[in-house]
């Protein structure tokens, strides 16, 4: 791949973060980004207010096949290859869309999930529409999710399927504090004490997202002239409409401030797709810096001159997302 760095952030430890960066554009890239930026303030912001509860979807015309299920009350959307046998999927990836806490998946999450159930073998991947801010904020949701964390975990190891957390955006954010907040409460329970753990997943995947709920990094300014889709308004908004009270700095919302040392103690690793055109891009680069330093495992690729979720344009033909793509197929493949 023509314009690509491979480095190690970590190098002096074992289990480092593999980071592979990007700077080329292509002009179709650059084109969309000038017709869309004109529009930013209106792209992607939600239509209407979801009600209390979770929502069930209807799925699009999918050339994978899609079982509907309920978890805790939260609609699942199993997405698996018409190839495949499901009962012989022993890998489970639990995907969780973007939409600033507030908008349902769109046709591209549908796209995405099915593409990652097609070319990542063996493998289930499931939908998540969980309960939607503002009328579902972190203080109702967050413990609703840990009890879905809980049951699909279970049955996951029930089952003998390894578990990946994966999500984009604010889906990025919800897989990243799950996972964080249910070891932090495994931690702290007496059950270690006699040597009885629970499950976890094996791998966490985050594409673009929101790890600081502050919204207080400098470079969101810096870069809002050249994000052609978010501003710095808008991710604040998105943000007080999520915490619904808790503290913006809260380690349950907030992964920047989890204690990041518990993924390495249970063997969890972190990948991640960041971007250089997107002003939530410094905080997910400040986590990422944080499980290096903590000597997670995990590969990460950033795309210089990239928008936000840039991967979900894959659809569109876009080159740049196609690639990222299909970086993280293979990066989930090893796992």
């Amino acid at each position: 791949m023509s314009g690509t760095i491979t480095t190690k952030e970590n190098s002096a430890e074992n289990t480092s973060i593999q980071l592979t960066t990007r700077h080329e554009r292509t002009l179709y890239t650059h084109l969309i980004h000038l017709v869309i930026s004109p529009f930013r303030s209106r792209l992607g912001r939600p239509r209407i207010k979801q009600p209390e509860g979770a929502v069930k979807l209807t799925p699009p015309r999918s050339k994978c096949n899609i079982d509907h299920r309920s978890v805790c009350d939260i609609h699942v959307y199993d997405i698996c290859s018409k190839t495949a046998v499901a009962a012989e999927c022993k890998k489970h990836i639990y995907y969780f869309c973007g939409g600033g806490w507030q908008s349902p998946p769109s046709g591209q999450h549908w796209q995405l999930c099915a593409c990652l159930a097609i070319d990542v073998p063996g493998t289930i991947v499931s939908l998540v529409a969980y309960p939607l801010a503002p009328r579902n904020p972190a203080p109702k949701t967050v413990p609703w999710l840990l009890r879905f964390y809980r049951e699909v975990m279970r049955v996951a190891e029930e089952k003998g399927e390894k578990v990946i957390l994966a999500g984009d955006s604010s889906g990025g954010n919800i897989a990243l504090c799950l996972a964080l907040e249910a070891l932090h409460e495994d931690a702290e329970s007496e059950n270690v004490a006699e040597g009885k753990t629970n499950p976890h997943p094996i791998a966490l995947l985050a594409i673009c997202p929101s790890t600081d709920m502050t919204r207080s990094n400098p470079d969101i300014e810096n870069l809002a002239k050249v994000d052609p889709i978010l501003t710095p308004s808008f991710v604040r908004s998105t943000a007080s409409r999520w915490t619904g009270g808790w503290d913006p700095s809260d380690r349950r919302i907030s992964p920047v401030n989890a204690d990041i040392s518990l993924l390495v103690q249970n063997n969890i690793h972190v990948h991640g797709i960041t971007a250089g055109y997107d002003v939530l891009s410094p905080d997910a680069i400040i986590f990422r810096g944080l499980c290096a330093e903590a000597g997670v495992e995990g590969k990460w690729l950033h795309w210089e001159k990239q928008m936000h979720c840039f991967v979900l344009t894959a659809g569109y033909w876009v080159p740049e997302a196609k690639e990222a793509v299909n970086w993280a197929i293979e990066t989930l493949k090893n796992e």
